[in-house]
């Protein structure tokens, strides 16, 4: 009995994380392929059934409003769009986060560019990511930065503002770092070690 139960966990291991994956790119290829569709379906009263041309014409249309954005014209008009929703609080919350947040990943200055390690008061050490090396806004003096936390086995996280002296850089890449502190330590073993 208890061979066919390690049996079944090494199944388990072997197969959830596999099935997780497929799960989610085929959610994510349909999301965007329905999205294309509905796009498709503006513009054409023609039925469109193929699987994939959604998403096909869902990365063109992105790729052209990205071509276009870099224009003198669509410049200005993204300028002053922007400018129209700061004045409405709110609104200027929320693209702002959501502008701040996808530039940290895919933008030219990306957050999560260095790991850290904090020695916290009881000796113990964390894991971190430093997002901002400025944060004299807060009333603190330039001695502080800021560090972003991740929880083990979860996707959330604590942002948390150190004295530098706190603060130390690791030699890990950021994914090391950052599979480290999701898998809450268990993916140590595929990471350099860390003096």
């Amino acid at each position: 009995m208890g061979k066919i139960i390690k049996w079944f966990l090494n199944g388990l291991l072997v197969l959830l994380p596999i099935s997780v994956t497929i799960y989610l790119l085929t959610y994510l290829f349909n999301f965007i392929d329905s999205l294309g569709k509905k796009i498709i379906a503006l513009f054409t009263p023609l039925p469109i059934n193929g699987i994939g041309i959604g998403v096909v014409l869902t990365l063109a249309l992105i790729t052209l409003v990205g071509f276009i954005s870099q224009l003198w014209l669509s410049k200005k008009i993204i300028f002053y769009t922007e400018k129209l929703i700061n004045r409405f609080p709110g609104l200027k919350t929320i693209y702002s986060m959501t502008k701040e947040t996808i530039q940290s990943f895919i933008g030219e200055k990306k957050a999560f560019s260095q790991a850290v390690l904090i020695t916290e008061e009881d000796g113990a050490k964390r894991v971190g990511f430093l997002t901002s090396e400025n944060v004299t806004s807060f009333g603190l003096d330039s001695s502080y930065i800021a560090v972003y936390i991740p929880h083990g086995l979860q996707v959330s996280g604590e942002l948390k503002l150190y004295p530098r002296e706190k603060v130390e850089l690791l030699d890990v890449t950021v994914d090391e770092a950052m599979r480290f502190c999701l898998t809450a330590g268990v993916g140590a073993g595929n990471s350099k070690e860390v003096s």
